[in-house]
């Protein structure tokens, strides 16, 4: 069985416990074990530590490496809490794994303590942990509690994924995979200018305030103008920046009001642990407002589960690809079915029901026969017209050809003199009898059985 320990850091146990908390209970969830290991210092932090002397931000970094390996008895990953700690660990281990000089030099340092690096130790950031040791898609299948509907701006942080020379798990300008994670939870990622720019922390950190403040306002200024329900980050200081000197900011009158989450904290929300169990409370800035959010989009969501695959609904809401080739989006100046579509996501079933438009689709197959998903506008507009029928909400043409098949059985009576004209035989005898009396009794068993045939086992 795979071995593995969580560095946590400085930060984490003295002023963030609550994230701890979240990913002890998150890997206890997942059926991940953890194990506790003594003897770590502070990773230790390279803006300050390596500026005072980088033999000892080395040497530091390295026991911290030597340490965990010794005390946990055999190979293992060392999953990173914080994205300071993973940028100077994992740029250490790559330095002590390629350069044998620097690693001769560094275990001659070591020796003074009876420790000596050897490798065996895998450094993993937790984001890439949950990516890909655990997968995307895993964690996806162990959603409860989708956050579908909810617009998530992810926070990367300067450390995440740079130095790209050491770390190498992610794209260092554009990475993807904390997004990708905020996705399989069900949530809408949200795109921003400044997303890679530094959350301002350094500048706090040396006293300098107001320039701090500035850097962190204006991810707040572009995250509040796009409606996003929260802020994700996989960093306790970057956390730190975004919900203390946003409520600093808001006690000085600024009205910044962006819940900010660590990403254990989303997921195992998303897994279903209770919000209590999870520490939210410790959080500076107020989360009821993603919480009424997430709600409201939960009662939609239960509304659209009732009768399409909101998944799929999604995906094809997101994609519109077959736009470029749906005939009546051709030919038809005023049809928009993306409309349509988002008033289902919405919830708003009724009022996309009662849209004209829905008649509009011709049902042609050619979104279905395009879908990469297998869905298809084309099962949205069925299913509306099918609720509207239902509501006596149909075109009169169409009223009139459903009342004629309903006395008839068809929607058509051929003409005898046009048939004697060509001179063709008498159509044979009609079933409508019998089709009459399965339609009636289908109809019974639905009203008093409250079923449908076509449903039974």
């Amino acid at each position: 069985m795979a071995l593995n320990a969580i560095f946590w850091g400085c930060q984490i146990p003295a002023r963030y416990p609550f994230i701890e908390k979240s990913l002890r209970r998150v890997f206890e969830e997942l059926e991940i074990q953890i194990i506790d290991i003594d003897g770590f210092t502070c990773c230790p932090e390279r803006a300050l530590i390596g500026n005072m002397s980088e033999e000892v931000w080395y040497l530091t970094a390295a026991r911290n490496l030597a340490v965990a390996r010794k005390n946990a008895g055999k190979p293992l990953t060392l999953i990173q809490a914080c994205n300071g700690c993973f940028s100077t660990l994992k740029k250490v281990k790559e330095d002590l794994d390629h350069d044998l000089e620097i690693r001769k030099k560094v275990n001659k340092g070591l020796g003074h303590i009876g420790l000596h690096y050897e490798g065996g130790v895998d450094v993993k950031h937790i984001v890439e942990f949950l990516h890909d040791v655990i997968g995307a898609d895993t964690i996806k299948n162990r959603v409860k509690s989708s956050l579908n509907g909810l617009k998530i701006a992810v926070h990367p942080g300067c450390h995440m994924t740079r130095p790209s020379s050491a770390i190498e798990f992610d794209d260092p300008l554009v990475p993807k995979k904390f997004d990708q994670l905020i996705k399989s939870l069900g949530a809408t990622n949200v795109n921003y200018p400044s997303k890679m720019l530094c959350c301002g922390g350094e500048l706090t950190n040396i006293g300098n305030m107001d320039e701090g403040f500035a850097v962190t306002r204006q991810k707040l200024i572009e995250t509040t103008r796009l409606n996003v329900d929260a802020l994700a980050v996989a960093c306790p200081n970057c956390f730190k920046q975004f919900d203390n000197q946003q409520f600093l900011m808001q006690r000085n009158g600024e009205e910044f009001e962006i819940p900010v989450f660590y990403v254990s904290e989303l997921l195992g929300l998303a897994l279903g642990i209770d919000p209590k169990e999870l520490g939210l409370e410790g959080h500076r800035i107020n989360t009821e407002s993603f919480f009424k959010r997430w709600n409201e989009e939960k009662e939609k969501a239960g509304k659209v589960k009732e009768y399409f695959d909101l998944e799929a609904l999604r995906k094809c809401y997101e994609c519109r690809a077959c736009l470029d080739d749906c005939p009546s989006v051709k030919l038809l100046d005023k049809y928009d079915p993306v409309t349509i579509m988002g008033k289902v996501l919405d919830g708003k079933i009724e009022e996309a029901m009662e849209d004209n438009a829905i008649w509009e689709c011709l049902e042609c197959h050619t979104c279905s026969e395009l879908c990469p998903q297998g869905f298809g506008m084309e099962k949205v507009f069925t299913t509306l017209k099918h609720f509207a029928g239902e509501k006596g909400k149909r075109p009169a043409p169409a009223k009139k050809g459903i009342e004629m098949f309903e006395k008839t059985s068809k929607i058509g009576e051929p003409s005898k003199a046009q048939r004697k004209k060509f001179n063709l035989p008498d159509t044979p005898s009609s079933g409508f009898e019998d089709w009459k009396k399965m339609i009636e009794a289908i109809r019974s068993k639905k009203e008093n059985e409250g079923d449908e045939i076509l449903n039974e086992p």
